[in-house]
């Protein structure tokens, strides 16, 4: 059996929190979702999941992982307390709280998963932003509200991108392009591959997520990307895209970006 494995990033060592990037290793499902399934919703058996989601609270010695009801939008929840008797607060696709010991769950299968981490103010964010979510600037949104709730400046910002699907293997549609060019302007390379004969071609989200932090006026050098690709790396990350190619689209787990707040 796989050791249970968090991918932690490498500059957040001394920060007052507990976080990291789960991969597929170290849990007890079986089938299409084997390992570490932390998602509620595709059919795995409970037992395991709930097991899965408890390895991976005593791993990060949190008292409780918080989840969303994800819905690909630019609602961010405001977490208070955990919930009683059920894991998710809500609709939305970011959580921040100001908190000690919740651990706030973005739950990805190749969308980009994003923790934000305000060392003044002692507050967290974990956003799950897919390219619906990217359109919509979920970024954005979550730092607002962290400016309302907690008085959060982007600058004092730390961000860390998780694992997501890179754009060799995430092909959209012109219509799904036409609108990231009306975000960005032209799309260049560092964007999107060569262009199909249907107008079409590979799209880094990630890429776009990175630059709409540095747009909200996250400092880049408190800035991290984790390159890793969830489609390519089928032993460590689950992947939406490889299950549909694999033939078992609707039937795969997913991995979490998760972050909690120590006491201070």
């Amino acid at each position: 059996m796989s050791a249970l494995h968090l991918i932690e990033t490498p500059d957040w060592a001394d920060l007052p929190i507990r976080h990291g990037f789960t991969t597929r290793l170290g849990g007890v499902s079986l089938g299409p979702y084997q390992g570490l399934n932390l998602s509620w919703s595709r059919g795995d058996d409970k037992a395991h999941i709930t097991e899965n989601r408890a390895r991976v609270t005593r791993a990060l010695g949190v008292e409780r992982l918080v989840f969303a009801n994800q819905i690909h939008s630019a609602t961010v929840l405001k977490v208070d307390h955990a919930p009683t008797d059920v894991w998710s607060v809500g609709e939305g696709d970011a959580l921040i709280t100001d908190r000690p010991g919740l651990g706030l769950c973005a739950q990805t299968a190749d969308c980009v998963p994003i923790l934000l981490y305000d060392h003044k103010n002692h507050a967290c964010a974990a956003i799950h932003s897919g390219w619906r979510g990217t359109v919509a600037n979920i970024i954005a949104a979550t730092i607002t509200a962290m400016g309302a709730a907690y008085g959060t400046r982007a600058a004092g910002l730390h961000a860390s991108i998780g694992p997501a699907i890179t754009k060799a293997h995430y092909r959209v549609g012109p219509e799904v392009l036409e609108q990231f060019e009306a975000l960005f302007g032209s799309l260049d390379d560092t964007l999107i591959g060569a262009k199909d004969e249907a107008g079409g071609a590979g799209l880094a989200v990630s890429e776009a997520c990175r630059r709409q932090l540095i747009e909200a006026g996250i400092c880049a050098d408190k800035l991290h990307h984790h390159d890793l690709c969830t489609y390519a790396r089928g032993d460590w990350f689950f992947s939406c895209r490889r299950a549909g190619a694999h033939g078992h689209p609707g039937q795969f787990g997913g991995q979490c970006a998760i972050i909690a707040l120590d006491k201070r």
